[in-house]
């Protein structure tokens, strides 16, 4: 019987880890994680174009650019650690919020998972940027409506290895089960040569 996944479907425990510096070649230290309850729904949709160049009378050769996902994320109601952390708004004296239109957001990662019929596939992305939330409410009626905050969100190839996105559905493997850890999951590649094989660290 196999182990993988039918169908997926839900949406649970987003976490983000904001970037807080980038080395010369790329390679981006986090932040503490944050969580980020509440999700109702994730949309990201592939972005990249296809080249196409033709010859001897047929298509002879295409190829498709990775730029990366966008869309949004709706939850119920936006963490002010989110707020401050990366979209670096600012907590005065008073526990005031404050927007400032001068502020440039922090980059990110962000992780997730959906259901499956036999286990959570666990999805990340390691280099996002988020938009503003719309501001907005309506008036109380017979029956109350929560309101919801849409995120829009543009993730990006990593600047050091290129990598865009990492999922695991094997409960077993030990990434899986150290998915929303003090630091996103780095991905461990191994090399073959003619002489020996190695192991390293993605970005290391």
């Amino acid at each position: 019987m196999s182990d993988s996944n039918k169908i997926t479907y839900g949406l649970s425990n987003v976490h983000v880890w904001p970037i807080t510096s980038v080395t010369a070649d790329g390679k981006p230290t986090y932040g503490t994680v944050i969580n980020m309850p509440g999700a109702i729904e994730m949309s990201l949709s592939a972005e990249g174009d296809t080249a196409t160049f033709y010859a001897d009378n047929i298509l002879y050769w295409t190829a498709e650019a990775n730029n990366g996902y966008s869309g949004s994320l709706t939850i119920a109601e936006m963490p002010e650690d989110f707020a401050q952390k990366v979209l670096n708004q600012i907590k005065d004296n008073n526990g005031v919020l404050i927007e400032d239109s001068t502020a440039t957001g922090t980059e990110f990662a962000m992780a997730f998972e959906f259901e499956g019929d036999i286990n959570k596939k666990r999805i990340l992305f390691y280099r996002c940027t988020a938009g503003r939330p719309d501001v907005g409410s309506s008036s109380k009626e017979d029956k109350i409506e929560p309101n919801k905050q849409e995120i829009s969100i543009k993730a990006s190839p990593r600047l050091d290895n290129h990598y865009v996105k990492a999922s695991v559905a094997d409960a077993s493997s030990t990434a899986y089960s150290s998915w929303y850890g003090a630091s996103p999951y780095e991905a461990v590649t191994t090399t073959v040569s003619a002489s020996k094989t190695s192991t390293s660290t993605s970005g290391s």
